[in-house]
């Protein structure tokens, strides 16, 4: 199982790292997402907060990965990326098409690694 925790916590690292670039670059990470609506000042705020909300769960599930326990952090980061394709789609006829698909492969794949890793048991202990 070490080499589970080992892929885990390098993909609670790289969720700090989507966090801190999403965070510190609202509007270049808004553009991919929403497009020319990533300009208005509010889509910035609600980008920065979802910048935190990754750089959290990136290192709740580093930390749990470490003490042999990520379970519960893999499960919240694949419900908050299953959280992100939903509210894609939903929206998707207002925002551009491109968008829609990009963020429904990059959150979909976070959503799929992490439901990879619960599924070759990561955390247990034994």
């Amino acid at each position: 199982m070490a080499s589970i925790n080992g892929l885990s916590a390098a993909y609670g690292i790289a969720r700090v790292g989507f966090g801190i670039f999403v965070s510190s670059a609202p509007t270049v990470m808004g553009r991919t997402w929403v497009g020319d609506e990533a300009d208005r000042p509010g889509s910035g705020v609600i980008l920065r907060a979802l910048g935190f909300r990754d750089i959290a769960l990136g290192a709740g599930l580093a930390g749990g990965a470490m003490n042999g326990n990520a379970r519960g952090w893999l499960a919240v980061t694949m419900l908050s990326d299953l959280g992100d394709v939903a509210a894609t789609l939903i929206g998707r006829d207002r925002i551009d098409s491109r968008g829609v698909a990009i963020t429904t492969a990059l959150a979909g794949s976070g959503a799929l690694a992490a439901g990879l890793l619960l599924a070759a048991g990561e955390g247990d202990e034994s």
